[in-house]
């Protein structure tokens, strides 16, 4: 998913799928495009699970209408960086079979 999700009652977004609205408590939501967000934070796992890239680069972005995102970085960001959701990436292998989601890359 590379969408946000905005609260049909007051306009908030949220990234991760909630029942209801962390602002107002609403509970009907649309998807959105996510736009352009901020990175605000950055850190990398050097000792990380089964299947999951070593060393894993992760980041915080903030997006418009209040959605923090935390995801794996698609390369070397830095703090203050402007940032896109890109989707269908593979995470992690699994048993099942790969494990895919969203990362943050540059804004080009």
């Amino acid at each position: 998913m590379t969408e946000l999700l905005e609260c049909r009652d007051c306009g908030h977004r949220t990234f991760y799928e909630k029942h209801r609205c962390p602002e107002c408590g609403g509970a009907e939501f649309d998807g959105v495009a996510a736009g352009t967000g901020e990175l605000l934070s950055v850190t990398t796992v050097h000792v990380t699970p089964d299947g999951v890239r070593e060393p894993n680069a992760l980041g915080l972005a903030a997006f418009p209408g209040g959605a923090n995102v935390v995801a794996q970085l698609d390369e070397t960001l830095s703090i203050g960086d402007g940032v896109r959701l890109v989707g269908d990436r593979e995470l992690r292998a699994t048993d099942d079979g790969p494990l895919r989601g969203v990362r943050l890359a540059a804004v080009e």
